[in-house]
Order: structure tokens, then C-alpha cells, then sequence
């Protein structure tokens, strides 16, 4: 398999189907003069849209989730296309986008603010106002999904959106911004396109007043300290390293079962993805044979087969990277477990896609605490293993990282389980579960999983600020005449009074 290089700023960025790793498109990155163009026409964009009503901001955003779902099939080939989805899987995706929109269209029209108490011939109260344009920069793992999270906020909100896509899946975004220019006025949201360097021009412009990432917490990184000069509103939703910690006396099936779930859905490319296992040793050997046997009946195969449940990684660098750390982890002691049926890390697949960027579901046990394979996020369906014999020691397993994204528990006992997750250094907890998401329920990390919520009612944190206002009611005395400035004591007024 040949080396696929990325295109510099400005050129044609080549577009592979992640199935066959055949190309199939191009598209060209935008200039930095044409970001900033895109920027300063939000910016011209924002005063108008801000001053809509809340209904009819409510009205467009309910419209472009009508829109999602009339074009559903489309959607769902541009993801699988671009992102390696199976089609079995997208439409719950896309749904949820559609749902996000139409929680936001409802929280445009909910009270905000605050009456304050003062004294008599004042009314003081506080109000929230948005704060101009918001760059939203969306990963590749979740390309629609994760886009209309931030889009939906900060529109909401009376924002206006430049929306950049992952490079190498950008056609879901650019068709959602598409069938919005029919519905939103013009500029309101747009798009610009490429990768790092795209995103780090946005960051540095000065009409930019807010942004919005999900990425690696890297690249996080970079995105903070570069809006930090201007000091723009920065929301990080980044990586995860996130345990799942099982105790002797839980639903072992239960657990089974969402654990499988947990590390090779979307192929484990998944922020909150528990790539980590840390369960009781008395239950170790059992748990771990029927996580395999479960993970042994999820299909591997082309994304367009409704059969298949898992799909490739998105990029070939990705797939690249899992194969060689779940080798060295080998190399370095670890127990490489497989699936029943798969006796290698490259998957049986039809001939038509052993070019595909697919990866098996790799079990690594006791896998050293120093390794790559248990600190670093991995982007891929690889589950790493420890043991444990006490809560203490359970609850220093579940730390061991410089994360703090996600984690689930799994205990028969109530008070463990409400004491137990209460400890836990996680902005997201499931207890008894994996996975679960509302439009509803604001999410995100702690740690260097980064900060700021995406979703519920603590996106407006994001998109707007708070303003305090007062107003006077007392009424307002007449200027006395030798105050009011308007004659000369000849009475006769100067050319530069009249």
C-alpha cells in the first residue's frame, strides 16, 4: 500500500474512500485570503442576525433539521463515502443532528436572565447576548454529527458560523451548509475548507470572536494558545484514554456486552471510546472470553453491506499507527487477543477492499502501564487490560491518565457504584451503562480532555455572554436656563447653535 500524502494550502486535497482506499474526489483547501473574506462576511452578516427574533431563528433551525431528514440516503453516502461509516450505523447519526437542531430551536425561545433586586427608580437585570462570529472547527470521526452540535448552539444563540470540516471528510458539512443558504440569510453560515493551517488562520482573525474545536488534544492545544493573543472564547472538546472498571458482583453479560460496544463502535474512533479495561481479577478470564466471543459476531465489511458493523478507520494513517502499537505492545509483553475467527490485526475482507484502511478488534492484556497502547488515545478498536483486587486500586487504574473525558462502572452494589463515580475524574460518568447521549444533556471533559460543554443548556456559555444592565425610572428634571446651553445672553443664537 502506497504512502498518501496531503496537498499543501491552497492545492487540491485528494479524497479517499477509507472501504478500498481507492480515491474517488479532490477538493481544493481555501486560501487564507478567502477565509478571511468568509470571516469578514459573517461579520457583516451578524448584526442582522442577531437582531432576528428568537422565533424565527427557531422557525430556520427546525427547517434544516426537516432538510436532514428529507435528505437522509444523501447524507448517509456522504458519510460512508468519506468517513468509512457503515450504512447500518449512519442513520442514527444523522437523526441525532437533526434532533440537536430542533433542541436548539426550542432553547432560542426560552427565557434567559435575570431581575436583580436595587433600590428605588432602578431595574437591574441581566441578559445574555451573543458574541459575533463562531468558527467551528469539527473532526472527522463524527462529521455531520459533530458540526450541527456547534452549528445549532451558537445560531441559536444569534451567532453567526464559518464551519470547518475534518480534510478528509468534508462532504456531509459542505452539503449541510448547502441546503442552508436556502434556508438562513446570506453568510449566516458558511464554510471554508482544508486542514491545520485553515483552521490556525481562523483562530488568528480578528473577527473571529469564537471557537469551537473537537480534535486531538494536541491540536487542542495550538487552538488555545493561538486564540489566547486575542482572547476569543475557546470551547476544547478533545482526546479521551477513558476506563471502564468492572466489578466481580456486576451483570457480567451486560458488561460484556457494552464494553464490546464501547471499544469498536465507529471502528473506535470515539472520543469517549473505552479503550481501557480495568477489571476484578476474580472475573478477568471469563469476562474477557465473552467479550471476545462478542466482539467476534460484529461483521467486518464493506460500508455499503447493511450487514456490516464495523467499518474502516477513516485514514490510512490511522490504521497505520493502531498496527504498530498493538506490535510493539507484543514486543513489549503484552497478551494479543483476537476475536474468535481473526488471527491477526489486518482483517479478512472481499478482495474489492483489502486496500481498505479496516483494522480487527485487538484485546490487549496486561498490557504494561507505560505503554503507548494504555496512555494515548489510539483512534481504533483496541481494548487494553488490567486487573485489579481493590477499589483503591481500581480507582488508581481508572486515573492513570492525564484525561478525564469519560468513564463507565459496572457494580451490583448502590452504595459502591454513588460513591464510587462520584470519585471518578471524568466529565461524563455511566454507571451500569456506556454510551448514552442526549441533545439535551450538556457534555465534556476535564483534564486534558480540555473544557467547555457542547449540547444542553451549558453550550450558551460558549455562544453568548452575559451582560448586566440597569435602567433608570426615575423621572428626569428639567435643565435649569442658565444651564441649557441653547442661547447667548444677547439671545441671539451663533451659527454654531443653529
Amino acid at each position: 500500500m502506497t504512502n498518501r500524502t496531503q496537498p499543501s494550502a491552497g492545492s487540491h486535497r485528494p479524497l479517499f474512500d477509507p472501504a478500498t482506499g481507492e480515491q474517488y474526489d479532490t477538493m481544493g483547501d481555501t486560501s487564507d485570503k478567502e477565509c478571511v473574506r468568509t470571516v469578514e462576511r459573517a461579520a457583516e452578516a451578524f448584526p442582522s442576525w442577531a437582531d432576528t427574533t428568537p422565533r424565527e431563528r427557531a422557525r430556520s433551525l427546525r427547517r434544516l433539521a426537516d432538510q436532514l431528514r428529507l435528505e437522509q440516503d444523501h447524507f448517509v453516502e456522504l458519510e460512508r463515502r468519506d468517513a468509512g461509516k457503515p450504512v447500518s450505523r449512519i442513520g442514527g447519526e444523522i437523526e441525532l443532528a437533526a434532533r440537536t437542531l430542533e433542541w436548539f430551536a426550542g432553547e432560542a425561545l426560552r427565557p434567559v436572565g435575570r431581575v436583580h433586586p436595587t433600590g428605588p427608580g432602578i431595574r437591574a437585570h441581566t441578559e445574555r447576548i451573543p458574541l459575533g462570529v463562531c468558527a467551528a472547527i469539527a473532526p472527522s470521526n463524527y462529521p455531520l454529527l459533530m458540526a450541527a452540535w456547534k452549528i445549532a448552539g451558537a445560531l441559536a444563540y444569534g451567532n453567526t458560523v464559518v464551519v470547518k470540516p475534518a480534510p478528509d471528510t468534508p462532504h456531509s458539512t459542505r452539503a449541510l451548509v448547502e441546503r442552508a443558504a436556502d434556508i438562513l440569510p446570506p453568510h449566516v453560515l458558511s464554510a471554508v475548507y482544508g486542514g491545520a493551517e485553515v483552521g490556525r488562520t481562523l483562530c488568528g482573525l480578528r473577527d473571529v470572536a469564537a471557537v469551537s474545536f473537537t480534535g486531538s488534544t494536541a491540536a487542542g492545544r495550538d487552538v488555545a494558545r493561538r486564540c489566547a493573543s486575542s482572547v476569543k472564547r475557546v470551547s476544547l472538546e478533545l482526546g479521551g484514554k477513558n476506563p471502564l472498571i468492572v466489578f466481580p458482583d456486576a451483570d457480567l453479560e451486560q458488561a460484556a456486552e457494552a464494553a464490546v460496544e464501547a471499544f469498536t463502535g465507529n471502528s473506535g474512533q470515539m472520543c469517549v471510546a473505552a479503550s481501557r479495561l480495568v477489571v476484578h481479577h476474580q472475573v478477568h478470564d471469563a469476562f474477557l472470553q465473552r467479550l471476545l466471543e462478542l466482539a467476534g459476531t460484529r461483521v467486518i465489511g464493506p460500508t455499503d453491506d447493511p450487514a456490516t458493523d464495523l467499518g474502516p478507520l477513516t485514514t490510512e494513517a490511522a490504521m497505520r499507527r493502531v498496527r504498530s502499537v498493538v506490535a510493539d505492545a507484543a514486543e513489549h509483553g503484552a497478551k494479543v487477543l483476537f476475536p474468535p475467527g481473526h488471527d491477526g490485526v489486518r482483517p479478512a475482507v472481499p478482495p474489492t477492499h483489502t486496500e481498505g484502511f479496516y483494522v480487527t478488534p485487538v484485546v490487549l492484556d496486561d498490557v504494561p502501564l507505560s505503554h503507548t497502547a494504555w496512555r494515548e488515545e489510539l483512534a481504533g478498536p483496541v481494548l487494553s487490560v488490567r486487573t485489579f483486587r481493590s477499589e483503591a486500586e481500581a480507582l488508581r487504574l481508572a486515573h492513570d491518565t492525564e484525561y478525564g473525558l469519560s468513564a463507565s462502572v459496572w457494580t451490583a452494589d448502590a452504595d459502591r457504584a454513588e460513591h464510587f463515580a462520584r470519585r471518578l475524574r471524568a466529565g461524563m460518568v455511566w454507571v451500569n451503562t456506556w454510551g448514552e447521549t442526549e441533545e439535551s444533556i450538556s457534555v465534556g471533559g476535564i483534564g486534558q480532555s480540555g473544557y467547555g460543554r457542547e449540547l444542553g443548556a451549558h453550550a450558551a456559555d460558549q455562544y453568548t455572554h452575559t451582560r448586566a444592565v440597569w435602567v433608570g425610572s426615575r423621572s428626569v428634571r428639567e435643565p435649569s436656563p442658565q444651564n441649557s446651553g441653547t442661547s447667548r445672553p444677547g439671545g441671539e443664537a451663533d451659527d454654531h447653535d443653529r
